[in-house]
């Protein structure tokens, strides 16, 4: 059977900096079929230079205008991802946690023992947080927003420099958010052939088509930034899907799972039945008597399939009937002298 489609709910700075709504997503999330639980951790010091600014999206979503200052005020304490972590565990989910400078990936790494290391879009380049990765013993998630092929093999070269790691590729285009004409799920398509590994797709659009088309596609791990509240200030909050949306988009996605089934042939237990009343059989097209030949011009195919094959109505030919056969009625080969 396949695999299961692992869906990383992506609540990243969602949380407004508010322990108390990060436990109540939580709660939210853990009556929902996701399997991760994912959130960021940042020393905005050590991540925003003085000469750092805003997106426009996050201009548009944020009032604050230094980014450092907007940063700060949707981080949480590494305490508090150390009790989210306990929650998510106590909900049956996994924690997860995206990192952007390094003293906080080598926290998640050695004091939360996160599941796997995320590398965002945007650390790529980042060669301080890939040569650590590459010395770790996990499981990858790459985004590749705004990535070139070359950055994604010099990026996939380093982090493999020790050991070949374990690395899902994620499609992913850095609009927040990302319009239908700029998803590009075709390159899907490229990555696995480039790069022979899992591939998945981290989205930022605001339709569900985009996730059920990558599953379609061979997608392994699809990820969805979550809100509470589309209206509430901040820098995701816009590109993100409320938690009811989130939701109805999972039953999808499991649904397909179902739909999509198995690479191979399987012949469920109706289905068999119902092919021994949809094929057909050869039938006595008149009356034949015990001892009578048979040719073709007194046998037809008719249906039920529960006796011999139309495909193999050569090998009774010029047969002998080993009793009356009643016209309109299967021929079975143990009426017959073989």
């Amino acid at each position: 059977m396949n695999k299961r489609i692992k869906i990383i709910a992506e609540v990243g700075p969602n949380h407004q900096g508010s322990f108390t709504l990060a436990k109540k997503i939580i709660s939210k999330l853990a009556k929902i079929d996701c399997d991760f639980i994912k959130f960021q951790l940042a020393n905005p010091e050590k991540v925003y230079s003085a000469d750092a600014f805003k997106a426009n999206y996050q201009k548009k979503n944020d009032k604050e205008k230094s980014i450092i200052k907007m940063s700060k005020k949707n981080q949480l304490s590494k305490e508090s991802h150390l009790h989210l972590a306990k929650i998510c565990k106590k909900f049956d989910k996994r924690y997860a946690c995206t990192a952007f400078d390094l003293n906080s990936l080598k926290f998640l790494v050695k004091k939360i023992k996160i599941p796997f290391i995320k590398i965002a879009s945007g650390e790529i380049t980042s060669i301080d947080l890939l040569e650590y990765i590459s010395k770790q013993n996990l499981p990858i998630i790459l985004s590749t927003g705004m990535s070139t092929i070359k950055e994604i093999k010099n990026c996939i070269s380093i982090l493999n420099k020790y050991k070949k790691k374990n690395i899902t590729i994620m499609h992913c285009v850095s609009s927040y958010p990302a319009k239908p004409e700029q998803i590009n799920l075709k390159f899907i398509k490229e990555l696995k052939k480039t790069f022979n590994c899992n591939v998945g797709y981290s989205d930022h659009s605001m339709t569900d088509e985009a996730c059920i088309a990558a599953v379609a596609m061979g997608a392994n791990t699809i990820e969805k930034h979550i809100t509470t509240d589309r209206s509430l200030s901040g820098p995701d909050h816009k590109a993100s899907y409320t938690i009811e949306e989130f939701k109805a988009l999972v039953f999808k996605i499991r649904n397909l799972e179902k739909i999509l089934g198995h690479s191979k042939k399987i012949f469920h237990p109706d289905e068999v039945e119902n092919r021994k009343m949809a094929r057909k059989s050869i039938v006595a097209k008149t009356k034949i008597k015990k001892g009578q030949k048979i040719y073709l011009k007194n046998i037809s195919f008719k249906r039920p399939g529960t006796g011999i094959s139309p495909m193999k109505y050569k090998s009774i030919l010029g047969k002998k009937a080993k009793t009356n056969l009643s016209q309109n009625t299967l021929i079975k080969r143990k009426d017959l002298k073989l």
